[in-house]
């Protein structure tokens, strides 16, 4: 019986220093999770390449059925057998630090000496207060003597060579981000040759390489040397678009490989009941806040544009906020309040300077920093459209994560997201500031353009992580 290995070695290299993740990791966590379920864990595991004995490791991957959401502490005591305390223990603004003992301490110290000096700039540019410090503070300390710390025993899971456990003819699928992680890329040569295991990888975005302008000087010369050399052991690719496989086809043919390439199309819809929410009753409403920093909730006090994904400058960051600054100048529009919800990414320092020097737009803008699952949806939910203008990507999850709330949006017209956004959003020209401003001042302005969008999205069946899924496994069989 042919056994599928699921690599989730940039998952472990994530849960040891975030608290959040990237779409990339998503992608993988929902597959992963459905094909356990479709085919049980006899058939579907997951493998993961252990740096310290340079080793890949597999193991049983019925523990991702324990979790629906993100968890960050259930993952590090699954994968790593790292005891970690439960979130609800740690204040918000040191939440990132929880797996950093180094950091945690550091930052616990600094926080308590800007404590003690009043020093409220301090508290307020991470997003919260001195006084919600002082508070979160407490209740952290109360619940560490309350909640048990996350003991790894019970979840840990048992690990052990591939080589061991694998037979010629099973399949490594690998759904990750693993480039620059050159020791792994040599030992898949060797298990391709040693075992017979079949290799297969998802490919996200040529982004490196089609817009390396927008990354670190050295990355996108390690992004086409990973590529390539993929092409030594890999047995086919998938692609998650229409466009990303034909930029991958270009790339084949110019190292003349000739594998080929499935496109599996990611999923629109959530798949889950985070789109559902519920908020008619008293209880659900107070549902829906719990868990909710403070800060987030002081942004939504007022109508709001949703941007989801990491600020860097392939988001076009700064050309939406040029229109927002035109909009809000503009007589005839009542503009809702722009956030950006996501952690900083690379090459943005002239964007936070123009919004600090500009009060981040006398508080037209607002940024919700490394936003959890929960807010993010409290987000979603409660915005009145959402915006995604990025100059090019693999996929566009975003997009689609609005589409599931039943949100439509203005949507960059290029590279994929016209695959994702189909007839339900706005397109503009990312490069043009007018065009976005344009497009934005529709859906604004417009309630019945942005009504008709929104009845679309309802009558359009999504694409969900079960489609994704059963494709990518019609492939594998």
């Amino acid at each position: 019986m042919q056994t599928y290995y699921f690599d989730v070695t940039d998952i472990v290299l994530y849960v040891k220093k975030e608290t959040t993740i990237s779409g990339i990791q998503r992608v993988a966590l929902e597959v992963i999770r459905r094909a356990v379920r479709k085919l049980g864990s006899k058939r579907v595991k997951v493998g993961m390449w252990d740096k310290g004995s340079q080793c890949y490791l597999a193991m049983d991957a019925d523990f991702l059925l324990e979790r629906e959401e993100f968890d960050p502490d259930f993952l590090a005591a699954a994968l790593l057998g790292k005891a970690v305390r439960k979130v609800q223990a740690v204040p918000s603004i040191l939440t990132r630090y929880r797996n950093q003992r180094a950091k945690y301490l550091y930052h616990w110290l600094r926080a308590n000496l800007e404590e003690y000096k009043r020093n409220h700039r301090y508290f307020e540019r991470r997003g919260t207060t001195l006084e919600g410090w002082v508070l979160e503070k407490e209740r952290a300390h109360r619940n560490s003597k309350e909640l048990p710390v996350l003991a790894p025993a019970a979840s840990v899971q048992k690990r052990v060579p591939l080589e061991d456990v694998a037979q010629s003819g099973d399949r490594l699928i690998i759904l990750g981000a693993t480039w620059g992680l050159q020791d792994l890329n040599d030992h898949l040569n060797g298990l391709k040759e040693k075992i017979g295991v079949e290799i297969d990888l998802l490919i996200h975005d040529l982004i490196p390489l089609v817009a390396s302008e927008h990354l670190a000087d050295d990355f996108s010369e390690t992004f086409y040397r990973w590529l390539e050399g993929s092409t030594l052991y890999c047995s086919r690719y998938f692609a998650n678009s229409q466009n990303t496989g034909k930029d991958l086809r270009c790339f084949l043919s110019e190292v003349n490989s000739d594998l080929p390439i499935d496109v599996v199309p990611l999923a629109q819809a959530l798949g889950d009941d985070r789109a559902a929410l519920d908020t008619q009753s008293f209880r659900s409403k107070l549902n829906a806040t719990k868990g909710v920093r403070r800060s987030f909730l002081n942004m939504t006090k007022v109508p709001y544009v949703l941007v989801v994904g990491t600020l860097e400058t392939r988001k076009n960051i700064w050309r939406l906020a040029q229109a927002w600054q035109q909009l809000i100048q503009d007589p005839q529009v009542e503009p809702p309040r722009l956030i950006f919800a996501g952690k900083k990414g690379w090459y943005i320092d002239e964007f936070l300077d123009w919004m600090k020097a500009s009060g981040n737009l006398d508080g037209w803008i607002s940024i919700a920093d490394r936003p959890t699952d929960k807010e993010l949806a409290f987000l979603f939910h409660n915005c009145v459209f959402t915006a995604n203008v990025s100059t090019y990507e693999g996929w566009g999850l975003p997009v689609g994560e609005g589409l599931s709330f039943g949100k439509t949006g203005v949507v960059a017209e290029n590279s994929s997201l016209t695959e994702v956004g189909g007839d339900m959003v706005e397109y503009c020209d990312a490069h043009s500031i007018s065009s976005i401003r344009d497009a934005c001042k529709r859906l604004i302005m417009e309630d019945d353009r942005r009504t008709e969008l929104e009845k679309r999205i309802q009558n359009t069946q999504l694409r969900s992580w079960d489609d994704v899924t059963n494709d990518l496994l019609e492939y594998l069989n």
